[in-house]
């Protein structure tokens, strides 16, 4: 039996991320910023409308259930040890700061927490087109699983055929800006962030939240909030 889940269309705050594009350049004089790709993910050409957020929380030793994706999701490991098995490779031990990239169609065998003391956090990013599911079970859990709801951002209607991850570091006060060159979404890894927006008043955003940049905001700052300690971002950049 297939148990289809869609964990955050119902509470998801939609934030619009149109076709836009965003390339990244700091401001100060004294810059410490450092940008590191860290994945590139390749798929099939696909009509993205809405990249749904979830934010997971396992429990020493969680397992999770085998299941599949309609839609390519991309993620992050922001606690802990995940276990990571696609059906046909071998395991993968994911560290805190790793990110990953689950296909669609072969079936996810393992994504457990690989620690039996100690909490596991992950967030997944699914490109998804119009009513595709989060994910698909093949059987229900048997564990309940703690999903944490993020805001689910709505694309108007972008072909994606690829998403780079990048890991970018701000030192103390440090600003960048965003300029027209590539769409963009980010999670607050460490520290915080303040985004400014013209036209908008400013977002303060900490670690474990999400944000985007609208279309056209091509003035857009993000500054490192802390005058004291460093701020690391994690931006998934749709192509």
């Amino acid at each position: 039996m297939k148990i289809i889940s869609n964990y955050f269309n119902a509470t998801g705050l939609a934030i619009l991320l149109a076709a836009s594009t965003f390339m990244i350049n700091t401001t100060t004089a004294n810059s410490a910023e450092s940008s590191v790709k860290l994945l590139t993910a390749h798929f099939d050409a696909r009509q993205v409308v809405q990249v749904e957020v979830g934010d997971f929380h396992f429990t020493p030793g969680q397992v999770a259930p085998i299941h599949t994706h309609s839609a390519p999701a991309v993620g992050y490991v922001a606690k802990g040890a995940i276990l990571y098995q696609v059906e046909g490779e071998k395991p993968q031990l994911l560290r805190a700061g790793d990110v990953f990239f689950e296909p669609v169609g072969p079936r996810i065998l393992r994504f457990d927490n690989a620690s039996a003391t100690e909490e596991a956090i992950f967030l997944d990013f699914n490109l998804e087109q119009e009513g595709e599911p989060f994910i698909v079970f093949e059987e229900p859990p048997k564990d309940a699983i703690d999903p944490r709801t993020l805001p689910t951002i709505d694309i108007v209607d972008q072909s994606v055929d690829q998403v780079s991850i990048f890991r970018t570091e701000l030192a103390s006060s440090e600003t960048l800006t965003f300029s027209d060159n590539e769409s963009v979404l980010g999670i607050v890894a460490q520290g915080v962030i303040e985004l400014q927006i013209p036209g908008q008043a400013a977002q303060r955003i900490v670690a474990g939240s999400s944000f985007s940049v609208p279309a056209g905001a091509t003035t857009t700052l993000v500054a490192n909030a802390s005058s004291e300690v460093s701020a690391k971002i994690i931006t998934f950049r749709l192509q």
